[in-house]
């Protein structure tokens, strides 16, 4: 956590919910799972409620876990940030993820549920990691307009854009990048794109 939270805001959406179930203000009647269930949708950014417990007199001290970004997340213009189920959420009390990607996919989405599978966020994650191992530093992944089964790359080192499929092994894809940047270095090419979502193949333009 590295910004201070806004209890208040919490507060006020757990009376909410006990003004909708009256009954959870006994401690005995509160069902930790269906409060955060509720939190979910009206404080997208609480992952879940991880503690309940007897304050002072009538009072009920409730613990909330707040979801941890690992990716900016820009929609239509807007910032969100998403965890690692690929849930999106607003607001965020961690630091700013270096990585962020932009949705140019037209998929509309809802604050608090999956905007994205683990197996997309773990791609993400991968070719972050295998192109850092390699010497780049991706800076911004983007979904191109119509598909949510590609990437395009940004990255720190080269004004070169590069396009991965994520029905290939990312591995695979990092290594056919690294040869064909270094190559278009060595004849001192630097088009707008490379793409190597073919096996055994680099196109670039």
């Amino acid at each position: 956590i590295s910004r201070e939270i806004d209890t208040v805001r919490y507060e006020k959406a757990v009376d909410a919910y006990f003004g909708q179930y009256p009954l959870s203000r006994l401690r005995q009647a509160l069902d930790a799972k269906q409060l955060g269930d509720y939190l979910a949708t009206v404080v997208p950014e609480v992952g879940e409620v991880t503690g309940i417990s007897l304050g002072g007199i009538g009072e009920t001290n409730i613990t909330l876990t707040m979801r941890k970004p690992v990716a900016g997340w820009t929609i239509d213009g807007k910032q969100y940030f998403v965890d690692a189920n690929g849930v999106a959420f607003e607001k965020n009390y961690y630091a700013t993820p270096a990585v962020q990607i932009v949705d140019n996919s037209g998929v509309g989405f809802v604050q608090g549920t999956a905007v994205a599978s683990n197996r997309f966020l773990g791609f993400v994650g991968r070719i972050v990691a295998l192109a850092k191992d390699r010497g780049y530093t991706v800076t911004q992944a983007i979904i191109p307009v119509g598909t949510t089964r590609q990437l395009e790359v940004q990255l720190q080192e080269v004004n070169t854009h590069v396009r991965f499929s994520i029905d290939r092994p990312a591995g695979e894809q990092v290594e056919d990048m690294s040869r064909a940047l270094q190559y278009l270095a060595k004849v001192g090419r630097a088009p707008g794109y490379v793409d190597v979502r073919v096996s055994g193949k680099a196109f670039y333009k």
